[in-house]
């Protein structure tokens, strides 16, 4: 004799945490994902047309959206935010990319609901193996998450998951195999004159730069004719897009009589021309490819601005390496500064 048929038809959960079941016709009806309240009283209006005979809507299954979807979306669309004036791409959306890129790899094809601690452990493994710095890993996985609170606040992954993933913690020191960045340093004068010696005309011009005024790399890289104030004994510049300007910070360069020499030499006829068309990277190849040719231990162009923080900062104070350097906080100048360490060793002495 035939099994009789369940007169409550059976309520399923399929591995993504969506409920469905079955309708008299054996085929599935949807309700949503079992952390919706909705999805239950969809269930409960299913029994109830199911018992009283009434039509049953046939609802398709529900797809969710996927990693490679979610970070899709968010390089074209939040990411416009992290352009300056020019409308160029700024240094936040390549470490963005960055992380998306190891996403992808990883899990580009998994649904974004289905991303957990487990799996962003993971992530952050491959960043290791990458020979990533541990500051910098945990910086990456910080954008990861805000990745996922976006995609939270366009209803493309539940906010739930964004909770699991806040529960991992930071990578600790020696807590993995990660490196961990080397205190920062002054260059000796030496190894710079050394450097600088294996550069040709244009990157030893940007060297020079860099140690007469403390800019970053990128905010000469950007200068065009137009942008430099010639009044007064001190050039300045006011830059319209650089790292603190979406805190509202202003960031001014200011060139003395020596690097005015050097700027006079780059100026162009049209104000808007770069008087430096080079690549950011590029120009940090050529650094250490110098460093190599000189035998010295090799470092980035961001390293001649850790230098000039560090003498600003012993000779003339925290606040005047802030003012120059466009520091948000002193405690940032204060990273460089031996003048606390050399005190301590003064007060060490007379203990004795």
């Amino acid at each position: 004799m035939p099994r009789p048929r369940k007169s409550i038809p059976t309520l399923s959960e399929n591995a993504r945490g969506y409920l469905y079941s079955r309708g008299p016709d054996g085929r599935q009806v949807w309700f949503g994902h079992k952390t919706n309240p909705e999805s239950a009283q969809k269930y409960a209006r299913f029994i109830t047309a199911v018992q009283t005979g009434e039509p049953v809507q046939i609802a398709a299954p529900v797809t969710r959206p996927t990693i490679n979807e979610v970070c899709l979306r968010f390089l074209t669309e939040h990411c416009l935010r992290y352009r300056g004036s020019d409308g160029k791409p700024s240094a936040e959306v390549r470490c963005l990319k960055g992380v998306t890129r190891i996403l992808r790899q990883l899990y580009g094809r998994t649904v974004a609901d289905d991303f957990g601690p487990l799996k962003l452990r993971a992530v952050r493994q491959a960043m290791i193996e990458a020979g990533w710095t541990r500051r910098f890993i945990n910086k990456q996985i910080g954008r990861l998450r805000l990745i996922f609170r976006v995609a939270v606040s366009w209803e493309m992954v539940r906010a739930d998951v964004l909770a699991a993933l806040d529960s991992v913690p930071a990578l600790a020191s020696g807590e993995s195999k990660a490196i961990d960045n080397a205190p920062r340093q002054a260059i000796s004068q030496a190894d710079l004159d050394a450097v600088r010696a294996q550069l040709s005309e244009r990157p030893r011009d940007l060297f020079d730069l860099m140690l007469l005024t403390g800019a970053r790399p990128g905010e000469l890289l950007r200068l065009t004719t137009g942008m430099i104030d010639r009044e007064g004994e001190l050039w300045r510049c006011e830059l319209a897009h650089h790292k603190t300007s979406h805190h509202g910070k202003t960031r001014v360069l200011l060139f003395n009589v020596t690097a005015q020499a050097i700027l006079r030499r780059y100026f162009q006829a049209d104000p808007d021309c770069l008087l430096f068309p080079v690549r950011g990277d590029t120009f940090a190849d050529t650094i250490k490819a110098a460093t190599i040719r000189a035998g010295v231990t090799p470092f980035t162009p961001h390293a001649l601005r850790h230098t000039v923080a560090t003498r600003l900062a012993d000779e003339m104070g925290t606040e005047a390496a802030q003012r120059l350097l466009g520091h948000a906080t002193r405690a940032m100048t204060e990273h460089y500064s031996k003048a606390a360490e050399r005190l301590a060793g003064e007060a060490v002495r007379k203990l004795g």
